[in-house]
């Protein structure tokens, strides 16, 4: 057998702790609590008192620990709206309806002086036929009257002169023929251009409507109702109060950037409406769409009734909140009894999600460590609760600690070339610089309530999964080097070397053919 010292390695678990600096894996501290057994006094005589410990086939985890401090998920600026006023938009209305008017009398006119045209054109017509027909007739008369000898009667002479008259008038009729088309052509091209113009004039006062109904905000001014900081506010709770009148939050991603009305243009921003008034419970008759339609009008007013606001079906810019869930308000800008943008921007209040995560303020150089998705263990404020957590992200720019001076470079003549790239200069001080690491927690305990509250991280580095174990004191130093342990069967003690491997905080990884579950191994009981 080996020669063996006495002494046991608590030197070298005291460095081995240090080391890893972490906690151990439950499974491992239930193992080594409960079981050792004290069997009596050293055999080298030095008045240690041992005990025996069972050889556990557990998971180790070896960690390091490093500070953080619990915050709050996304970052949040509830601000009044600002848009156009529902003067604004009476004004653009009753533009709309004049140009309308202006439109109907013009084309009204239109209508006349083409009915009159055509009346003076055809009236033109019948005398250019009638006067065409008289002279026909006349033709045909002094044809047969100035025949033969009959071109030097009385009568010839006269049925000359008639001809001449007819062909003076038909001349004249065909004037006043072409006059009047002339006129038709041009009263036609002047009501053409006004109607035209007109026409142009409507179109802009609608486009200026749309454009001023879309933006229309909110008419009332004045906070009535303000949360507090650390005020929850939930799906359809009030988020503040103006002229006694709630705005609410509702659910979706897409922010309230205009108003909501039947004919306004389809959108994403109706759909995630449409989902928070059915389910809320007031979309009977009404389905998921992304179109603001009448039925979602009829929706709309059954909430805003229950709201005890006016049911319109119209929901103006700056009625309604929307953010992806409930909310924690962390500041409130204005003061009741204070004008909305009195002074404060327009900003009401800032707030962040009610899902709590914890921020890292890791040194580059234990950014290897981790990677997002690892799990990590959370300690608590109270120092000894623990809650199971995940990487989320790992940040990817390096900043220096508050007070100490920015990256290396510059060019000065008295840097060192080994100078922390975070060295203060003049002030002997330095720190490593650090990435911010963020980790979202399996579950909320109550101690996550407590904003910016001082936490520990422990990030694992190695882990063995399924292996033999036995606490780090039962390890002993061979003379002529390597470890073992002393297996203890009844009335007999054996040494038996092992292999080490992974150390946590209490417990080490061994393995040798000798060694199985449940063998009992000799430690100090203190």
């Amino acid at each position: 057998m080996a020669e063996v010292t006495v002494k046991r390695v608590v030197l070298v678990a005291a460095l081995a702790g240090a080391i890893v600096g972490g906690a151990v894996a439950s499974g491992v501290a239930e193992a080594s609590s409960g079981s050792v057994r004290t069997t009596g006094t050293s055999a080298s005589g030095n008045g240690v008192t041992l005990a025996t410990s069972p050889v556990v086939r557990t998971n180790l985890r070896s960690t390091v620990q490093v500070s953080g401090s619990i915050g709050y998920q996304g970052s949040y600026v509830i601000a009044a709206a600002t848009g156009t006023t529902a003067q604004q938009v009476a004004q653009a209305q009753q533009q709309v309806s004049q140009d309308q008017q202006a439109l109907a009398s013009d084309q009204t006119s239109q209508s006349d002086t083409t009915a009159a045209d055509n009346q003076a054109i055809s009236s033109a017509q019948d005398t250019v036929n009638s006067a065409a027909a008289t002279l026909s007739a006349d033709q045909s008369r002094q044809s047969q009257e100035c025949a033969g000898n009959g071109s030097a009667t009385q009568a010839c002479g006269q049925d000359a002169q008639k001809v001449s008259q007819d062909q003076t008038q038909l001349t004249q009729a065909q004037q006043q023929l072409t006059t009047a088309r002339a006129n038709a052509k041009r009263d036609r091209n002047q009501s053409e251009a006004k109607i035209e113009t007109d026409n142009n004039q409507l179109t802009a006062a609608q486009a200026n409507l749309a454009a001023l109904e879309v933006n229309e905000v909110n008419p009332n001014t004045t906070f009535t109702h303000l949360p507090k900081a650390g005020d929850v506010i939930s799906q359809d709770q009030t988020l503040y109060s103006l002229d006694g009148q709630p705005v609410p939050l509702l659910y979706g991603t897409s922010a309230a950037y205009r108003a909501f009305y039947v004919g306004m243009p389809d959108g994403a921003d109706v759909g995630q409406l449409t989902n928070d008034l059915i389910t809320l419970g007031y979309g009977s008759g009404l389905t998921q769409s992304n179109h603001y339609s009448s039925a979602t009008a009829t929706a709309v007013q059954r909430w805003q009734s229950a709201l005890g606001l006016p049911a319109s079906g119209t929901i103006l810019l700056g009625q309604v909140v929307f953010e992806p869930g409930p909310i924690r308000v962390t500041s409130v800008t204005p003061s009741v009894g204070q004008a909305v943008g009195g002074g404060s921007g327009g900003t009401v209040m800032n707030a962040t999600s009610t899902t709590p995560i914890v921020s890292v303020a890791l040194q580059v150089t234990q950014e290897y460590l981790v990677k997002p998705g690892d799990a990590v263990t959370v300690v608590l404020p109270d120092g000894t609760s623990t809650v199971g957590g995940h990487v989320q992200t790992v940040g990817n720019v390096a900043t220096c600690p508050s007070g100490n001076g920015g990256g290396g470079g510059g060019g000065g003549g008295n840097n060192s070339a080994d100078q922390s790239p975070c060295s203060s200069s003049g002030s002997g001080n330095s720190s490593t610089p650090t990435v911010t690491v963020t980790v979202t927690m399996d579950s909320t305990p109550r101690g996550a309530t407590l904003d910016q509250a001082p936490v520990d991280v422990n990030i694992t580095t190695e882990h063995a999964d399924d292996v033999l174990a036995v606490p780090i004191n039962a390890l002993l130093a061979l003379q002529g080097g390597g470890d073992a342990v002393e297996v203890v069967t009844g009335a007999t003690h054996h040494l038996v070397g092992v292999t080490t491997g992974l150390y946590s905080n209490t417990m080490v990884q061994i393995s040798s053919p000798d060694i199985s579950a449940g063998m009992l191994v000799e430690v100090p009981s203190s």
